[in-house]
Formats: C-alpha cells, structure tokens, sequence
C-alpha cells in the first residue's frame, strides 16, 4: 500500500508542476506579444531620429579622443532563469569573443541582468551593472546609466563601446561607439540652433533609443525562450505523469488479484 501512496504523492507533484508550467508559458505568451509590439512602434522613430544624426555629422566633424584600447561590452541576459539556454549560449559566446577577438584589449563589462553579473564578475573587470533595467525600463534608468559610459567615451577612456544580447535564436554583436558613417543625400537643411548644440543633444538620445531596442529584443528573445521551456516542461510532465498513472494502475491489479488469490485460496 505504501507504493500506492507514494506513487499517488508523486503523481501530484507532478501534476502542479504541469500547472505551475503552464501558467508561466501563458505568461510569456502575453508578455512575448507585448514586447513585440514595443520594438515594432519604436522602429520607425528610431529610424527617423538617426536619419536626422546622419544629415548632421555630414556637414560637422566630431573631435573624440582615442587614446586607450579600452573596450566596454554591454551584455544583456535576463534576471530569472526557467528560460532553456537564453543565458548560457550567450555567455560562452561572449567567453569565446573575449578570447579570441579581444585578447589584446582591456576589456570592461557593463552587465544588464542578475544572471550575467553573477556570472561575469567572477572571471572579467566589471565596470557597471544594472539589474533595475529588465524589470524597469524607463527613461531615468537609461539616462542614469548611458550619461556614465558617454562621458567616458567622450574622455577617451573607451575607444568602442559594443552591446552583446539574444536576438531570438541568434546573438547580436553591435557597435554603438563610435557610430558608423552613412552617406546621406539631399543635405539642403538650415539647423536652428547651432549643430553642435543639437548633436549636444542628440547624441544620447540615440544611444538611450539603441539600448533601449536592445533590451526589448533580449526580453522578447527571453519570453520565447521561456515559452518555449515551459512548453517542453509540461510536455515531459504530462508523459512522467501517465507513466506513473500506468504504474499505478498496474501494481493495484496486481494487488487485487493477489488478494482474490488469497480469498480463494483460503475457501
């Protein structure tokens, strides 16, 4: 009898695992669609606003200072797990690059999550880190933090400056200091105030604008990611589950008979 119940304990178990499951996928569901509409209502501003940077830097030149090779890697992961490999393919990715690509270099990392800080800090120089932006994401987070590594950029303390996330099933590496040059056509503008004062301005603007695209891709990529765990987690919940009902089933058949056996043994 006391595999019955223990089996019967276990089925339980498992049953508000399935549950629990469930509901996180149909979490990640809402949030997913939620997150997807934010990067596709940002995308034309985003575009229209580094347009405008573009016709700018044609007609003036930007003095930076370059005179360290110290790069800063912004790296994005997530603050919870229970989301498959999101975190982990990313920062052996990221292991890899330091060690192929960047051996030369200083490098300094700027982690955005729990998981890639916990992580990093044991093996790299952490240079900043912030948590508050996944859960977050607001003006004065982004400001706080884009007005720390700017300054330095702008002393030449960092020549280059890349952000490192999880762009659904691929990573994505980019550079967003110093900005690439892009050729635009049809420059007949007249800039009320000076250029400089609007570049002033400007400029960090566009880098809010990138990181806060880049943490939206990472926590869309993060909640796909995470549906499709939970999806597989209550996939092998329900298969251990019947396994265990099959189990059940069959050690109280054969307890049944046992005691059939006994009764008419007895007669």
């Amino acid at each position: 009898m006391s595999n019955l119940k223990e089996i019967i304990s276990r089925v339980k178990t498992v049953s508000s695992i399935i549950k629990m499951t469930n509901a996180m996928k149909m979490v990640s569901s809402v949030k997913l669609k939620k997150f997807k509409n934010k990067i596709i209502n940002l995308k034309l501003y985003k575009k229209k606003i580094e347009k405008f940077y573009f016709i700018l830097i044609n007609k003036k030149k930007i003095k930076i200072k370059k005179n360290k090779k110290n790069i800063l890697l912004i790296i994005i992961t997530s603050n919870r797990g229970l989301c498959g490999s999101f975190n982990n393919f990313l920062l052996k990715t990221i292991e890899k690059l330091i060690k192929k690509k960047y051996f030369k270099e200083n490098i300094y990392l700027f982690p955005i999550g729990k998981i890639g800080k916990k992580y990093l800090e044991k093996k790299y120089q952490i240079f900043l880190y912030n948590n508050k932006l996944i859960d977050n994401l607001n003006e004065e987070n982004l400001s706080t933090i884009v007005n720390i590594f700017y300054k330095k950029f702008l002393k030449g303390f960092f020549s280059e400056i890349k952000i490192i996330y999880n762009n659904y099933k691929l990573i994505s590496i980019k550079k967003i200091l110093p900005f690439k040059k892009k050729k635009i056509y049809n420059l007949n503008y007249i800039f009320e105030p000076y250029k400089k004062k609007i570049l002033k301005f400007l400029i960090p603007k566009i880098l809010k604008i990138k990181i806060y695209n880049s943490i939206l891709e990472s926590i869309t990529s993060e909640h796909l990611s995470r549906m499709i765990a939970m999806h597989k987690a209550k996939d092998n919940g329900i298969k251990i589950k019947n396994e265990l009902l099959f189990f059940y089933n069959k050690l109280r058949k054969e307890k049944i008979t046992k005691e059939i056996l006994e009764i008419v043994g007895g007669i």
